[in-house]
């Protein structure tokens, strides 16, 4: 079935065309005869005296439409041609959605032939964009995907061992730290998946593998949080006394900070920039100070 392959289906381009006899005369086009270029005509959707509109598989063809000016909807048209997939399977979903919706553009061409030619590229444009929406999509669940596998992997590491009473390592609290982190930054994902930015001609292996890499940064953000917080950086948010000792289990205000900085990307680095400046500042307010300290020192010596 089609729709097991989504969202990582390649498009393998197949030729439905059917030579045949060429016919010169496009007054006379039948389906099943062949157009001026020998192909087998599928299905006649609209003829008048000054044209015809014809499928020959999932394509939309038309003749011949002299005189008129059709840059715009030509051009239209090479837009929904892009964003629809090539050649698929006669008989297939993605052959009826094709065939749905240039039945559709065929539709305004004809429109488009009778003068209205307004109404006709509103109705481009609007397949146009609604194919755009759906490709975006398919790219965001892509992303969404690659995160997820990523932010699943500790988990199915961590808590089979964990729930099997292995006695608990050094290992143990950083590995919870790293799915907790990750599990934040698909929280993220999920929550601004509608607001992320893809492109059409990105393909969707490429944003799974995108998608893989936000994982990958949420568990470097859980580590380095852990990590500055058991190094005192700023333990005062979480600890009362001293920090826990690097094999200790985990404490609940800790979780949550390294759910947090899987969640929010800029949260560490905000956090190891404000703990830089204030080493740096005090650092330097020592040095400020230790002249001070000399001079009544050696006033007195003296």
């Amino acid at each position: 079935m089609n729709w097991l392959k989504f969202p990582f289906r390649e498009k393998k381009i197949i030729s439905p065309e059917v030579s045949v006899k060429a016919n010169p005369d496009w007054h006379t086009y039948r389906a099943g005869e062949g157009d001026k270029a020998g192909r087998q005509i599928t299905k006649i959707h609209a003829v008048d005296d000054g044209y015809v509109i014809y499928f020959i598989g999932c394509r939309l063809y038309y003749e011949p439409a002299l005189g008129k000016d059709l840059a715009s909807a030509d051009a239209a048209l090479a837009r929904i041609n892009r964003l629809l997939d090539p050649d698929p399977k006669p008989g297939s979903r993605e052959y009826k959605i094709n065939v749905s919706t240039l039945e559709l553009a065929g539709d305004a061409f004809e429109m488009f032939f009778c003068g209205e030619k307004d109404e006709a590229l509103e109705i481009l444009n609007s397949l146009r964009d609604k194919l755009q929406e759906k490709e975006e999509a398919q790219r965001r669940l892509a992303y969404q995907a690659g995160t997820l596998l990523i932010a699943a992997l500790p988990w199915i590491l961590y808590l089979p061992v964990h729930g099997k009473g292995y006695a608990a390592g050094v290992w143990n609290p950083w590995m919870l730290a790293a799915s907790l982190a990750m599990a934040g930054g698909l929280f993220s994902v999920c929550l601004n998946i509608g607001s992320l930015a893809v492109n059409v001609n990105q393909g969707h292996w490429f944003l799974f593998f995108a998608g893989t890499t936000r994982s990958m940064v949420a568990f470097l953000a859980g580590i380095g949080l852990l990590l500055a917080m058991r190094s005192k950086m700023f333990a005062g948010i979480t600890y009362n006394g001293d920090p826990p000792n690097s094999g200790d289990a985990l404490k609940t205000a800790e979780m949550f900070f390294c759910f947090l900085a899987g969640f929010s990307e800029s949260f560490v680095p905000n956090i190891l920039s404000k703990s830089t400046e204030a080493k740096a500042d005090a650092k330097a307010a020592a040095v400020k100070t230790a002249p001070d300290k000399a001079t009544p020192e050696k006033a007195a010596g003296g």
